[in-house]
């Protein structure tokens, strides 16, 4: 009974939940075998879900879907250059939500076309060089669409309260509402996947590429390494013939 409840959870989502499922499992049997209600032994007839890292592979935009994700922002509107913008940071520098609603006014070197990105998770500083697609939307956003506010935050609501930093959610909701738009179901994950996988598949190192999407360790990167099929092609054995 143990083993076709595992098996029955485990094939309806990821490893990671069956993995989850499997420890929830091995404490209450834990408890009940403090408390005297089942042998101990049956801890043993739970069975173990493997989860192998960089099995699973990122899933990223074409060239063409990122097109049509960029061209379902309404630039003639205020908000609609704000939330393109986002979106330049999050597909063109691999950015995360969090790092993206954090920048600032003053991160910005506009003679270098330098950005300065506060890493999320490990606390880092980074200096990335700023794209000219990416500058431009800035520019329009700073001059003809960003609300007056006295903050020092770039992006700010454009509702009530008008003129307050926005939050990491407001990037995730509005970039959810440009993949509806497309009918697509995905997030903020998926530009930045994107990204990575672009630079790797232009022949950007992966030392390069951890640096500016800010992992702590480069094997965080290596699972882009599978993402580039012409790299692989060339690496790959001939299929044997008959």
């Amino acid at each position: 009974q143990l083993i076709e409840f595992v098996a029955e959870h485990a094939a309806q989502g990821k490893a990671q939940t069956a993995k989850s499922i499997v420890t929830a499992l091995r404490a209450c049997l834990r408890l009940m075998v403090l408390q005297g209600g089942c042998p101990e032994r049956l801890l043993a007839a739970v069975p173990t879900v493997p989860v192998h890292r960089l099995t699973g592979l990122p899933q990223s935009l074409t060239e063409a879907e990122l097109a049509r994700f960029l061209q379902a922002f309404d630039r003639q509107s205020a908000v609609g250059q704000r939330d393109y913008a986002m979106a330049l940071c999050l597909a063109r520098l691999g950015l995360r939500a969090g790092e993206v609603a954090a920048l600032t006014l003053d991160d910005f070197d506009w003679r270098a076309a330098t950005v300065v990105i506060r890493l999320s998770k490990s606390r880092r500083v980074n200096r990335l060089p700023l794209p000219r697609e990416l500058g431009q939307a800035m520019v329009s956003y700073l001059r003809n669409a960003r609300p007056a506010s006295a903050t020092r935050q770039l992006f700010v609501r454009h509702s009530t309260p008008l003129g307050a930093p926005i939050t990491s959610q407001v990037v995730q909701a509005a970039i959810r509402r440009a993949f509806a738009r497309t009918g697509v179901s995905a997030g903020t994950h998926r530009l930045r996947h994107t990204a990575a996988t672009q630079m790797v598949q232009a022949g950007v190192s992966l030392k390069a590429v951890a640096d500016i999407l800010g992992h702590r360790h480069i094997d965080t990167t290596f699972i882009y390494t599978k993402v580039d099929v012409p790299s692989l092609a060339g690496v790959a054995l001939p299929w044997p013939q008959e």
